[in-house]
């Protein structure tokens, strides 16, 4: 079975923190960015339609009429402000009124989007790129059939979310340092207490009981250790008790294996010498058999004798008669 050390498994939880973090930053930063954008492009919005309602006014019309070129006076002023690259004011048919460029005053312009922004009374955003920067345009549907262009650059947003995304960056980052270095700490406080713990299991697994961890902890790995120590002072204990025993145990053993013996070569002895009572035994019973066999064949003659005698006596008896 393939073994991963914590350090490992922490080194990768690490990795996936880091890349959802920078995701999340990348993300948040980015919603944050077209917030920005949104917010950049209502305040154009809203400076198209104050200047709508300036310059649609009857007092700006009176004003007109006594000071020439206030009009693009006040168009100039206002392309002056935050992020505002130009202001214009273009018709219907694509002439401009004014605009804060000077080289195309009094111009033409033909966009479709001048129509269409007149007609649907709706604003047009669109992206552009003036004088080789990227801006954004708000086209506003004015008075009079005319637009108010107002572009602006999104150079300080830009820098906005750069230094956002810088800030969030490191900090994260300064978080996740701080986090894995207390995640280290911790296992550096459980994992060398483990390994010692698993080097004493496999000492005790070789039956080696003379070892002890040493380890100083105030934690629960501390309580563990101990409460493990205190188990190998019991089983080296429960082992010096069972090897007594044995070494009792194996006396006793002798011991007794040593009166069996003698008690079986006393019984053995005891068995000789009843075998040999009983073979004299047995050799007097047949010795008396055979005297017993004896008696009783000359007593059978002897009657046999006894009978041819008195056969004989009766004969002589007979013969005397006559």
């Amino acid at each position: 079975m393939k073994k991963y050390s914590l350090y490992t498994l922490v080194l990768g939880i690490f990795a996936l923190l880091i890349v959802g973090s920078v995701f999340s930053v990348y993300f948040s930063v980015i919603q944050h960015r077209n917030k920005l954008i949104e917010t950049a492009i209502d305040e154009k919005a809203n400076l198209a339609s104050i200047i709508n309602a300036i310059i649609s006014s009857d007092v700006w019309f009176y004003r007109k009429t006594l000071y020439m070129g206030i009009e693009e006076v006040f168009i100039d002023k206002m392309a002056r402000s935050r992020d505002v690259r130009y202001i214009r004011i273009v018709k219907i048919d694509g002439s401009i009124q004014q605009s804060s460029i000077e080289e195309e005053r009094w111009g033409t312009l033909e966009d479709p989007a001048i129509a269409k922004a007149i007609t649907t009374k709706k604003t047009i955003i669109r992206d552009e790129v003036f004088e080789g920067e990227k801006i954004k345009t708000v086209i506003y549907p004015g008075y009079q059939d005319s637009t108010i262009w107002i572009a602006f650059s999104l150079k300080s947003i830009e820098e906005i979310i750069r230094t956002m995304f810088l800030h969030d960056i490191v900090a994260t980052l300064g978080i996740l340092a701080f986090v894995l270095l207390v995640m280290f700490l911790i296992l550096h406080a459980v994992v060398n207490p483990l390994k010692k713990i698993t080097l004493t299991c496999e000492e005790i697994r070789k039956g080696n009981l003379d070892v002890k961890i040493d380890v100083k902890s105030k934690t629960e790995i501390g309580e563990l250790v101990n409460t493990f120590n205190r188990m190998l002072e019991d089983l080296k204990r429960s082992k010096t008790a069972l090897e007594e025993s044995k070494a009792v145990l194996e006396v006793k053993v002798k011991a007794r294996t040593k009166e069996l013996r003698e008690l079986a070569e006393v019984l053995e002895e005891k068995v000789k010498e009843r075998t040999k009572e009983l073979q004299e035994r047995v050799n007097e019973l047949e010795k008396f058999h055979r005297l017993t066999v004896g008696r009783e064949i000359k007593m059978v003659e002897l009657k046999e004798k006894i009978k041819g005698l008195e056969v004989k006596l009766k004969e002589q008896e007979r013969k005397t008669e006559k």
